[in-house]
Parts: C-alpha cells; structure tokens; sequence
C-alpha cells in the first residue's frame, strides 16, 4: 500500500479543502429516512462477496422503500423511501483497493451487489482500517472522477446537510417550516490508527489501536471536526466514525476517542455518534450522549465481551452478538441500521439481514436537549 508520508500529504490536502456534500433542496414529505451499514466489503477473492452481504442488501432494499403503516389511533402514517445511505467504513476486505484491481472491485463489491433500486441513492463514505490496507485514495477518486456515480466519497472528512419541510407543531398554523440534519464523517483512522497486516498477525486482530500515526494530522482532524460542530445549527446533528467510542464487542473502546473526541461531542450538544468496526450491533448511552453502531454489513456476529468494561452509569439498552465470536447462537447473519427524522423526534431501528426490526429507540430535536420522546423497547415482530 502507499507510504506514509504519501498518505499523510494527501490527507492534509484533504482537510485544508474543508469538504462539505451540497445540501439537497427540502425533503416535502414531512419525514427524512435513511439507512446506516458499517464493514460491508466482501473478501479479496471471488465472488468478493459474502452471501451474508448479499442477504444483508436485500434486507436493506426492503427497508428502504416508501410504505405506510397504521398508528395506534388509526391514521395511515406514510414512510418516504431512503433518501441516502452511510457508509461507516471497511467499504473493501480484507486488503482494502489496489492499484490494479478498483474497477473489478467496485463491480463485484458494490455495484453488483446493492443493486437494487431503493438503494440507487447517493451513499456518503468514509474510510475504515481495512481501507487503509489499500489505497484509500483510490476510493475518493472513484467518487470525484465519475459523475453522476451514487459513491460519494469527496475526502477523509466531510460533511452532509440535509433539510426536509414539516408542518408547524400549532394545530391551528398551516405554517410550513424547514428542518436541518447534518452528519458530520470524520475519519476516525487519522485519529487512532491502525494496524497492518503483519501488526495484526504478530499482535492479534483484537490488540488495542497502536494511536495515530501523525500527532499532527490528528490534531488538524480534531480542529477541522470542532469547527464543524461549532458552526451547525441543525436540529439534528450526528457524527458518523468507523472505530467507536465505546463499545461492548470485542474490539472494546477505542482511547482517544474517550478522550479526545467524545468530550467534543459533548460540548456542542450532538444528537448520536454512529460507528462500525465491531461486527455487531448495539445502542449504548452514558450521560445523555447515545452511541449506536452498527459493523455486521458482511457477516455476524462478534460477541459482547467488553460489555463489562464499560463506563459504570452508562446503560446499554440494547446488543446484537453472539455470545462469543461467531458462535451463531444470536441468529443474525447481517444487519444494518434505518433513521427516520421528523419534527419531532429521530427514530433509529436496528434490523437484522432479512429488513426484521429488532430494536428501536427515538431521540428529540436538540433542543429539547436530546431526552427520550418514549420509552426505548424491543421490537416483536
């Protein structure tokens, strides 16, 4: 793969650029949906799928199409279709893309196999340690070289607005207003790490992140990530990494996120943070900060051996995962996350590969400083 100091300068370019996605005209329908999947990149050999990803796509098609369903009053409630899909990272297995092989690997991986029309949306990317195996620029060229290609991948950071319409909350007002939703997708590799092959087959694929490889480019990462959360004024403001801040799976928590990035989050009010990298699901929340994270894009499921060394007073409402690495005994093959924003609350699902709702939790605008609109349940379908 490319050597540092080639990464490093072209990342560097990457954040002087300060790349943001241009805003889409507002969503009509009242509602924004979209869909959330981590580690989905198939494997270095043919078919360089997995059939566990393909059934994960055909859930994901499922999902993301418009439907109604009926409320507990009655009234027929309208689901618009996905209007966009995050792409959390570990987008190519297990070497990431080669110089010689990013047409066919697109094609094979990606193309070929969410191929469904529900799923021709723009997919907004970032970059994951088995990205960084490979060149990873040649993901971002694939996004700025092919117009009109849904793979949307502008650079290492970057930035998606989103504004929809709703009706005012006043019965009595035909007022209608515009809601905002920014996702901000920062590359969590430039700030933790990551391990190469020979690290990971000397120290074992679970062995802690060895920390960034620049002091610099983390702390320009860290600067370029502050000044975005600093200037949104979206009711809605997610960040979206590959590695997370904390996890119950077995790669565990990563430390300079605790310590370097959560505090950022805190300070300027963030809705969730949305991560990968552990093959299995879960919602977690510490303080009022909720961290959802969702890495079984290709296969499941790790198991929930860190859950114990979480911080004490967090509370984690809800796990995907086997009951240790890829015993089978939880059922899943896949899964992916599904967002629904409105005016009056965020609603994240976690399904599992076939579309099925396992759990499902709500969060209000943030002004209302991000207390639960209903309680957090388990779906039984």
């Amino acid at each position: 793969y490319p050597p540092l100091g080639r990464k490093m300068m072209n990342a560097i370019t990457a954040l002087l650029l300060l790349s943001i996605a241009p805003t889409n005209s507002a969503e009509d329908s009242g509602k924004l949906r979209f869909l959330a999947i981590g580690d989905w990149g198939g494997q270095d050999q043919p078919p360089y799928y997995t059939p566990e990803q393909k059934e994960t796509a055909q859930g994901m098609s499922i999902v993301a199409a418009a439907s109604h369903t009926f409320s507990p009053s009655g009234e027929t409630e309208h689901h618009p279709a996905a209007s966009f899909v995050l792409s959390l990272g570990d987008n190519f297995y297990f070497e990431g893309v080669r110089e010689d092989a990013v047409n066919m690997r697109f094609e094979e991986t990606f193309e070929k196999v969410y191929h469904h029309k529900e799923l021709q949306v723009p997919w907004y990317v970032i970059g994951g340690n088995h990205d960084y195996r490979g060149d990873i620029t040649r993901q971002i060229h694939y996004s700025t070289s092919r117009k009109g290609t849904r793979w949307t991948f502008p650079d290492f950071n970057h930035r998606v607005s989103k504004e929809f319409t709703v009706n005012s909350s006043d019965s009595d007002s035909d007022e209608i207003r515009t809601m905002k939703l920014d996702i901000i997708m920062i590359d969590t590799i430039q700030l933790a790490g990551f391990l190469d092959l020979r690290s990971e087959l000397l120290l074992g694929y679970f062995y802690p992140l060895p920390g960034p490889e620049s002091s610099i480019l983390a702390a320009m990462t860290l600067a370029w990530i502050e000044e975005r959360l600093k200037e949104s004024d979206a009711d809605y403001l997610l960040v979206a990494g590959h590695y997370p801040i904390y996890s119950a799976c077995s790669h565990g928590s990563t430390k300079e996120l605790v310590e370097n990035l959560d505090p950022l989050l805190r300070r300027y009010g963030v809705t969730a943070y949305l991560s990968g990298h552990e093959h299995c699901q879960f919602h977690y929340n510490l303080d009022g900060m909720d961290y959802i994270l969702t890495g079984a894009g290709h296969d499941c499921c790790y198991g929930a051996s860190k859950k114990y060394n979480l911080p004490k007073g967090g509370e984690l409402k809800y796990v995907l995962a086997d009951s240790f690495d890829y015993s089978g005994d939880s059922g899943a093959k896949g899964g992916f996350v599904s967002f629904e924003a409105s005016a009056d609350a965020l609603i994240a699902k976690i399904h599992k590969e076939d579309g099925k709702t396992l759990y499902e939790t709500s969060l209000l605008p943030r002004k209302d400083r991000f207390k639960w609109v209903k309680s957090d349940a388990e779906v039984t379908e």
